[in-house]
């Protein structure tokens, strides 16, 4: 009697465990996670979820990319759903400057499957923004969706100088 006693605990302290185990695994998987993938002059860049889950005091976070002005910047977004049901949301993407909306980049709703993703892809010029008199300077790009905000934060800049040197031939070598 003792011996299943003893394996009764000994079952009920496993099933804990594994219990426990398996509520770490679903609710650091579940959820709606999104990523912004930049391809700004041979650069590629990755944002992942985990940068815009950092908790700041004073402002949600911004990431910064430096771009010259003649070179594209290509975005993709991808909004991850980790859910048993179809997750439907707006999403934006517009360039705005000193707190003024200056274009809309892209604009669609979307129905994302359980467990399945999403990807929406644009392209920001830097003519698009010297046709309405804009040059270099700083703009935020904004990507929205249902009641969430990924801002970007684009530094455009004109490419450097180089120092232009008179050529110089230099004398044959002496015999």
């Amino acid at each position: 009697m003792a011996t299943k006693r003893r394996n009764l605990f000994l079952y009920l302290a496993l099933a804990c465990f594994v219990g426990i185990i398996a509520i770490f695994i679903v609710d650091g998987y579940m959820g709606i996670y999104d990523t912004v993938y930049i391809v700004a002059g041979e650069r590629e860049q990755t944002i992942k979820a985990d940068f815009w889950l950092r908790r700041y005091r004073a402002s949600p976070p911004a990431y910064h990319i430096s771009v010259e002005w003649e070179e594209k910047v290509f975005f993709c977004y991808e909004v991850d759903n980790r859910q048993f049901s179809t997750y439907s949301t707006p999403i934006q993407a517009s360039v705005w400057k000193e707190n003024e909306k200056l274009l809309d980049l892209f604009s669609e709703d979307e129905s994302i499957k359980p467990f399945d993703k999403v990807r929406v892809e644009w392209t920001l010029d830097s003519e698009q923004l010297q046709s309405r008199g804009f040059s270099q300077g700083e703009y935020t790009v904004k990507i929205e969706r249902k009641r969430v905000e990924r801002k970007i934060r684009i530094g455009y800049h004109y490419p450097p100088t180089r120092p232009v040197y008179p050529q110089k031939v230099p004398p044959p070598p002496p015999r």
